[in-house]
């Protein structure tokens, strides 16, 4: 499909229907969006392959993405839903990922589409083309099919996740920790101000000098954005954190530091200069403070043991385990069980409590002792005292 009739055909079938699935294929290796080549779209199983590099548009597929009246199936989306934003300003609403709610139904939640197939459908796509050039033209046959398949059995996919997943009671979670990762009209875009805590080696730096990278980093990917080019093209992270750390208030200190001599444009060197200025008026960022040693030992010690509970619920439960918690969350929650503050973990609110955090809580609070059986579930929790 090279049109924008075409597109624009798929676009009101796929709002007739209610849903459609959506797939890209894209190219990331020398901008700061990725870059769309290819994108595909399914409804009611028909297959429509659209082609931005001959010509189609895709301002009505990405006002699809972005419609609350069209249920959008994709698998792990993350970087087509970012294309999307940074490319027509799209905000996701309705959005489904395969990938994340099959771990809701004992399905591993990082899957491949062709492993996820196999496992729910047993259909297996024949794939090849992982590693072709997209943006080469013309595409061979094997790429077309290629493409095809990647939302030939989407809706299929979905609407056997979606029934196991009411018949196993997880919809309504599934469902909202899709909404979580992928809010209604949330913005995909990176925030400028939260650039910094991705800079490599900013740990050496002191309160005063990280609130300066935080600036230097706003910027950087602000500027990025603006030229199309990764981040680290525009000034690398060991230079943007060596300026952090000596705040220069010239051009010429700034032309001393590694790394900024050269490739800075006169715009360039003003616009480092203006993020050093302002943000010796900022306040400084303060990194958490360690936790006081005999809080930190007892936080220690449960983490062991709520990891064991965390495996085992899960697996009772057949929910994939990084679902729920990464180890570090895990950790940081036994941290916030001692010191009395549940406050934004999510391990204690919603569908995260039941299932486990509160047997969580209970543990680090003394008040249940876990026992093995022979027998699911293989690790019983007793109320200390019965």
């Amino acid at each position: 499909m090279t049109t924008a009739e075409g597109v624009e055909d798929v676009a009101r079938a796929a709002r007739d229907n209610g849903r459609c699935a959506i797939d890209t294929e894209f190219f990331w290796e020398r901008t700061y969006a990725p870059q769309l080549c290819f994108v595909q779209v399914a409804v009611q199983g028909e297959v429509t392959l659209i082609d931005p590099l001959a010509g189609a548009p895709l301002d009505a597929i990405a006002g699809l993405v972005a419609d609350p009246s069209v249920e959008i199936l994709m698998h792990a989306p993350a970087a087509d839903i970012l294309a999307f934003g940074l490319h027509y300003g799209t905000r996701p609403t309705r959005l489904r990922d395969t990938q994340v709610v099959a771990g809701f139904v004992g399905l591993t939640a990082s899957a491949s589409l062709e492993r996820l197939l196999n496992d729910a459908l047993k259909v297996s796509p024949d794939h090849h083309e992982s590693f072709s050039d997209w943006k080469r033209r013309p595409l061979s046959p094997s790429q077309l099919v290629y493409a095809g398949d990647d939302v030939r059995w989407l809706e299929a996919l979905w609407d056997e996740l979606h029934g196991r997943l009411e018949r196993a009671g997880r919809l309504e979670w599934a469902l909202a920790e899709v909404a979580r990762r992928y809010p209604d009209e949330g913005d995909p875009t990176p925030d400028p101000r939260e650039a910094w805590r991705k800079v490599q080696r900013r740990g050496r730096l002191s309160p005063r000098q990280l609130a300066v990278l935080r600036e230097l980093a706003a910027w950087r990917e602000q500027e990025a954005r603006r030229r199309d080019l990764p981040s680290s093209w525009v000034v690398k992270d060991p230079t943007l954190v060596e300026i952090a750390r000596v705040g220069p208030a010239t051009g010429d200190a700034l032309a001393r530091i590694r790394g900024a001599a050269s490739g800075l444009k006169p715009r360039d060197v003003e616009a480092i200069l203006a993020a050093v200025s302002a943000a010796k008026d900022a306040d400084p960022i303060r990194l958490e403070s360690p936790n006081p040693p005999a809080i930190q030992r007892r936080a220690d010690a449960a983490a062991g043991l709520a990891g064991t509970l965390l495996k085992v619920r899960c697996t009772d439960a057949g929910i994939a385990p990084e679902l729920v918690a990464t180890r570090n969350e895990l950790e940081r929650f036994m941290e916030a069980v001692v010191l009395g503050d549940l406050d934004g973990h999510p391990l204690g609110a919603d569908w995260r409590r039941a299932l486990v955090g509160d047997e969580l809580i209970a543990l680090v609070e003394g008040r249940v002792s876990l026992a093995l059986r022979d027998r699911p579930p293989y690790i019983a929790v007793q109320a200390l005292g019965d």
